[in-house]
């Protein structure tokens, strides 16, 4: 009797089984300019006021671009600084440094339910097409086919900002956004690696 071998399953065919195509929504015509942009650029640099659906539209953008087939981006990489509201520490945590960072990235897993659902992150998570990292501990990795999302970037410094833009490696794109006006670290907000690097990218290629 002869047997055929199971082609094993890329990933993209993983992330096509476990969630629908998602469907495009927007509530203004800036998302949706916003929405392109960050399609067209390697690098793209959002800031603006809390509510105006920034997290929103980049986590949208990401999984649009994980789920077409048209590219190589295989994974979602969530990085968020470790601070606070207003600085004041909640002092040291629990658990794995997985576990220690999920108060800072929960807000963006429920982005992610409100798009595909909780099931489906929490599978595509434990397939490993869905990870969140400590920007502390960026040194030495590489983003190869990766999807960078960087939230909160106004309690980074010009320091990490850097470190995160030198991870990017091949067939990856970089989402960066923050309100430089809320920084709960810097005080004078042209001190934030947000003011920075918006100020040193502004009108490079494949920087939007």
């Amino acid at each position: 009797m002869q047997t055929t071998k199971t082609k094993p399953k890329t990933a993209k065919d993983q992330i096509r089984q476990i969630i629908k195509r998602p469907k495009e929504k927007f509530l203004t015509p800036s998302q949706e300019e916003y929405w392109e942009i960050l399609g067209k650029n390697q690098i793209t640099i959002c800031t603006g006021p809390s509510g105006t659906g920034k997290s929103y539209i980049s986590i949208k953008k990401a999984i649009d671009l994980l789920w077409d087939e048209d590219n190589k981006y295989e994974k979602i990489v969530i990085i968020k600084p470790a601070v606070e509201a207003e600085d004041r520490t909640i002092g040291s945590l629990p658990g794995t440094i997985e576990e220690k960072m999920l108060p800072y990235v929960f807000p963006s897993y429920c982005l992610i339910d409100k798009i595909i659902g909780k099931e489906a992150r929490e599978k595509l998570k434990a397939l490993g097409i869905i990870q969140d990292l400590s920007l502390n501990f960026l040194r030495g990795y590489n983003a190869d086919n990766v999807i960078l999302i960087f939230e909160e970037c106004q309690n980074a410094s010009p320091n990490q900002m850097k470190l995160l833009l030198t991870r990017i490696g091949f067939n990856s794109k970089i989402f960066m956004s923050g309100d430089i006006e809320q920084s709960d670290k810097f005080k004078d907000k042209t001190k934030s690696g947000l003011f920075d690097v918006k100020k040193r990218l502004s009108d490079m290629n494949d920087i939007g």
